[in-house]
């Protein structure tokens, strides 16, 4: 019944965006303001008082804000500020807003884009894309995960592949470049990308759902060509291709869905790699050797990895790959690589959908520390350091129903977690469930949970995942989750606190001592950030699936949480807790929150 549900709410979705086209409008709705100074100079260096890229800083990574008008003495009298709902509801709301200036920037779904007045939630403007209905139909996915914004421009990266830059002022379409075949592919572009540099823009696109050449790009933001495009599943590279049996690179997945970190001082941006496709594979142990009778023999690089690519080239760096031939699902697309100092040596830490904590020495990529951040993860016994292996992993067996953890939706999510360089602790969402994984044998099976029997591209990729799995607990519990704060280089454990029911909002945390956190069952919290302790909360009526933002209008810092039910993620933790979770329903709204 679980799977059926599965199956039925995939088709209920496509049938619901089938109903209408979207119509290209850019509407003045509010009081014209002042142009917002999103130059280079302001991006790189964000000013205390903006959020200026997904993760706030683009090369930290760390949802830290340094406001403190908010802090553990006074956020007892926290109080709705403002609210704002977009009205059009699909799959809720799930990325994180930018604000510059007094102006805030929201991508709601599947790609249209707002401009509001940061202080009070009035619409300044409106941009709703023409996209071809067929295509947004028929994609998994038809979302946004958020935007950029850099030297006037507010970039978006839309469903249908198509990449756009407006006028922050305005709104008006400056230029429109379509970087992914969507009408053969399925796969378009859903993750917000990371403005550099006046010269330069990278996004990924999605697709290891799909049998397709997954991509990084790189483009010049002031037109939008293409300078450099990097290959995830190993076009032209002989070491990645030598990972694959035969062809079947070319259909290969990958992708990246979610924004890199840029390490400025080795001239790279650090990201993570999507899924090879098809999702699972029949050939079980053997999957490794690219000799193998399976779909896609070998490990497959650069899926499900994280890739160092140089600025200038795209050309590739290091890598480090989290779950070779991915048996799991366990990418690393979801992104997150929170860039620090250990004693005057640059690491990066990248929390893994496998349930672990990577930190690499971020010039070369040297594995530092792998440590487990979940609890109830079986696929290996871990990381190896001196072999550079991931040791005894579990290889499910075609036709044969195996309990997984993590779930396909994995032990970390791709929303994020937060660095406080007050505390010194990496706070951070880990998840504690599994799945039980059937996948296909040769040839296909009746049973799959989404997507086509075999591998289909004509007359248009679709989805490929050749699996059934079901979301389950882990054994002898139920499904739960902790947010945990700990030393992000060792991985020593300051505190955690459990959530029966899985979060899955990002964190935030300030220069207030505050943490803060958005549950599935409605509770905006601020937690102290160095006991774990809670605070304050208040309940939006909803779910969270996105971003939690801290920003200056002023002299007033306010708090600006994503909330709106509605995201696979989101309905995976529904499916879990039918019990707890009644008749909730997809939403979405921007609530924002000062000082009464």
């Amino acid at each position: 019944m679980q799977r059926q549900r599965k199956v039925n709410l995939l088709r209920s979705l496509q049938r619901s965006w089938q109903v209408a086209a979207c119509v290209a409008m850019v509407g003045a709705i509010g009081t014209p303001v002042a142009l917002a100074d999103s130059s280079e100079e302001n991006i790189r260096h964000c000013p205390d008082s903006n959020w200026c890229y997904y993760d706030r800083a683009q090369d930290r990574a760390w949802r830290y804000s340094p406001l403190g008008q908010i802090n553990t003495d006074n956020v007892r009298d926290l109080r709705p500020a403002w609210i704002f709902q977009p009205g059009d509801v699909r799959q809720g709301l799930h990325g994180t807003p930018l604000v510059i200036d007094g102006h805030m920037y929201l991508a709601t779904n599947p790609s249209t884009v707002w401009r509001l007045n940061a202080a009070t939630g009035e619409r300044e403007w409106i941009y709703i894309p023409e996209m071809d209905a067929a295509i947004i139909s028929r994609s998994f996915f038809s979302h946004t995960r958020g935007l950029a914004i850099g030297d006037g421009r507010v970039y978006m990266g839309r469903a249908d592949g198509h990449m756009v830059a407006l006028d922050e002022r305005t709104g008006e379409v400056i230029w429109d470049v379509q970087l992914v075949d969507s009408s053969k592919e399925t796969a378009g572009i859903s993750g917000a990308g990371v403005f550099v540099s006046s010269d330069l823009f990278v996004i990924g696109q999605n697709g290891g759902e799909y049998p397709v050449e997954g991509k990084i790009f790189g483009i010049d933001p002031k037109d939008g060509s293409l300078k450099w495009t990097f290959y995830t599943t190993g076009r032209g590279d002989e070491a990645a291709l030598a990972t694959w049996g035969g062809d079947t690179w070319k259909w290969g997945g990958g992708g990246s869905w979610q924004p890199g970190t840029v390490d400025y001082a080795n001239n790279q941006i650090i990201m993570g790699t999507g899924n090879p496709n098809p999702d699972y594979d029949y050939c079980g142990s053997d999957c490794r050797d690219v000799n193998s009778d399976a779909i896609r023999p070998g490990d497959n690089l650069y899926t499900s990895s994280t890739v160092a690519l140089d600025l200038d080239t795209g050309k590739l760096n290091w890598y480090f790959q989290e779950a070779p031939s991915d048996p799991y699902d366990y990418d690393a697309a979801p992104g997150e690589y929170v860039m620090l100092d250990d004693n005057g040596r640059s690491v990066v830490l990248h929390p893994g959908k496998n349930g672990f904590n990577h930190v690499h020495d971020s010039k070369t990529g040297q594995p530092l520390n792998v440590y487990a951040d979940m609890k109830n993860q079986n696929w290996t016994s871990g990381f190896n350091l001196e072999t550079g292996q991931w040791e005894n992993m579990l290889w499910p067996i075609a036709g044969e129903k195996t309990l997984v953890c993590p779930a396909i939706d994995g032990g970390h999510s791709w929303n994020h977690g937060t660095y406080s360089p007050e505390t010194g602790l990496f706070y951070r969402t880990v998840q504690e469930w599994c799945m039980w994984l059937t996948v296909a044998p040769k040839g296909g099976a009746d049973y799959i949970t989404a997507g086509s029997e075999v591998r289909t591209t004509e007359p248009f990729a679709q989805a490929y995942m050749a699996a059934e799995w079901i979301g389950t607990d882990p054994p002898g519990q139920s499904s739960h989750a902790f947010i945990t704060a700990r030393d992000p280089i060792s991985g020593d454990l300051a505190w955690e606190r459990r959530y029966d029911i899985i979060p899955h909002s990002a964190l935030l945390s300030t220069g207030g001592g505050l943490l803060f956190n958005a549950t599935q069952d409605g509770w905006v919290e601020a937690i102290d950030a160095a006991d774990g302790s809670l605070l304050w909360k208040f309940n939006n009526g909803s779910g969270h699936n996105g971003g939690i933002v801290s920003y200056d209008v002023g002299g007033t810092q306010y708090i600006g949480v994503v909330s709106g039910q509605g995201s696979y993620v989101g309905y995976a933790v529904n499916a879990l807790n039918l019990d707890k979770l009644i008749n909730l329903k997809d939403s979405a709204a921007i609530v924002a929150f000062s000082l009464k």
